[in-house]
């Protein structure tokens, strides 16, 4: 096996690897979406995130930079 072969076989590792993660993300997105859409009809509130999302995209993102700012807080505390 060459070097060349080397280098492209730990290319398409990580590159498998990389679609790996991002498909797991996504889907761990996914479930948060359907839990606070649970949520939402659970108390009786009739709430469209994406909706919401369309109406207050800046609303969103800082949500989105609070949830990741906990999430490594959390990270950095386990590892």
């Amino acid at each position: 096996m060459t070097l060349e072969d080397t280098a492209n076989s730990s290319v398409r590792n990580a590159m498998d690897q990389g679609r790996q993660a991002a498909d797991k993300a996504s889907q761990v997105l996914q479930d948060g979406y359907d839990a606070a859409q649970q949520y939402a009809r659970d108390k009786g509130l009739e709430l469209d995130l994406r909706e919401l999302v369309r109406k207050e995209p800046w609303f969103a993102i800082a949500a989105a930079f609070a949830v990741g700012y906990v999430v490594a807080q959390i990270v950095r505390r386990v590892s």
